[in-house]
């Protein structure tokens, strides 16, 4: 792990560069340009929220209206969407800069890297936007602030873990994209991202901790809502990103250096 590290490190000024280009490349050509990066996650919010409050009339216990839901909705779905973008992305990555990764001597975790760094700048203005709601909604505090900060270092840990894995798996077996699409869409409704865990039944509730996503969301909601962490899912959320850490870089050492010969 320490090489990769060391290695990304070395070749940071690329790492900036390409994840320069590829947040720019996401919206060029567009009216709007990075607009869009504020533009799509509020309709994504105003979607889900509709939705699940409005139609289907979610609401946090103790905390009657929309408002409370809304932040509840939306301190799940940024650390949820970040995850998946970054896994998702990964599975195709060797195959999208297969010009790169075959001709230009740069280390395949270096493309990672800047990969990861623009999904993370992009998702960092939708967080930007959960705080602010916050604020306004007076949620947010110095006390449990931390507790957010232990929510994004839980979130890039896994998510670069598992993307490790990914990229060289991706390239040997074309079908992965597929099988990880399926995978997310039943974690999703695994996982209290667009309902409260609350209304579960008793007997699938006591199980919601077996899932170290629900353990990262509520580090989340405990410095954006205030809500009380439960330690054992923390627990279970950091030991899940050291595994993918550890999972990750084994497979990525393993064959990162036959994936120019595949793509």
């Amino acid at each position: 792990m320490s090489t990769i590290i060391l290695s990304v490190w070395r070749w940071r000024r690329l790492v900036w560069e390409l994840a320069r280009r590829d947040f720019r490349s996401r919206y060029a050509g567009s009216a709007f340009g990075a607009a869009w990066a504020i533009l799509e996650p509020l309709v994504q919010f105003a979607l889900y929220l509709t939705v699940f409050s409005f139609f289907l009339g979610m609401r946090l216990e103790g905390r009657p209206g929309m408002a409370s839901f809304g932040l509840y909705l939306m301190s799940g779905l940024v650390p949820f969407l970040a995850f998946q973008e970054c896994s998702m992305r990964a599975v195709h990555l060797a195959r999208e800069q297969a010009q790169l990764v075959r001709h230009a001597n740069v280390p395949l975790e270096v493309v990672l890297a800047g990969s990861l760094v623009a999904i993370f700048a992009r998702h960092s203005v939708m967080l930007a936007l959960v705080l602010i709601a916050s604020v306004l909604a007076g949620t947010l505090a110095w006390a449990t602030l931390p507790w957010l900060l232990v929510g994004v270092v839980l979130v890039v840990l896994a998510a670069f873990g598992l993307a490790l894995a990914l990229v060289p798996s991706g390239a040997f077996l074309p079908d992965l994209g597929q099988f990880m699409a399926t995978g997310f869409t039943v974690l999703f409704f695994l996982t209290p991202v667009v309902y409260p865990a609350t209304v579960l039944p008793a007997r699938f509730a006591r199980w919601m901790v077996a899932n170290p996503v629900a353990g990262i969301l509520e580090t989340f909601r405990a410095g954006v809502l205030g809500l009380p962490v439960v330690a054992a899912d923390v627990a279970v959320a950091a030991g899940f990103a050291v595994v993918l850490l550890l999972f990750g870089s084994w497979v990525f050492k393993a064959r990162a250096l036959a994936v120019p010969d595949v793509v």
